[in-house]
């Protein structure tokens, strides 16, 4: 069990993030000890570095990671229970594509950005190395008298 300082120190995410993520349902409450601090468990902990490298690393929003886990939720308390129907099936099945397509476009806009980036390191280097091929000849021309 985790007190929340080492939450932080562990997932990257502030204090008032893990309060807000609590507040707006996107993580379930973490147990509270008796002086009412907040404990996070292991799992809680792994669930909220996904959460934080969802939200850094694919640019999710916080709307699309609730969305991502309630359906999390809900496959796994289905799992334990009693399964899922047919039509919450193909519901899930319909919500998760949708997100798959969304991290696609992403994944796209994200290649066009770094090939971008690169193109421009290119230009720098050139820019750089032209730079310095004039800065020698302009050396090369002064005298300096003492």
């Amino acid at each position: 069990m985790y007190l929340i300082d080492d939450v932080t120190k562990m997932t990257g995410l502030t204090k008032r993030a893990l309060r807000y993520y609590e507040e707006i349902g996107l993580i379930l409450p973490p147990q509270r000890t008796k002086g009412n601090a907040r404990i996070y468990s292991e799992e809680e902990v792994r669930e909220l570095k996904k959460v934080a490298e969802a939200k850094e690393v694919l640019s999710f929003s916080l709307q699309e990671l609730q969305q991502f886990m309630s359906l999390k939720r809900m496959i796994e308390e289905r799992s334990e229970q009693q399964g899922l129907s047919a039509k919450e099936i193909t519901k899930i099945e319909n919500l998760l594509e949708n997100q798959i397509k969304m991290i696609d476009f992403k994944v796209v806009k994200m290649q066009a950005f770094k090939t971008e980036l690169k193109q421009m390191r290119e230009s720098a280097m050139e820019i750089h190395e032209k730079t310095k091929g004039e800065m020698k000849e302009w050396k090369d021309s002064i005298q300096i008298t003492d």
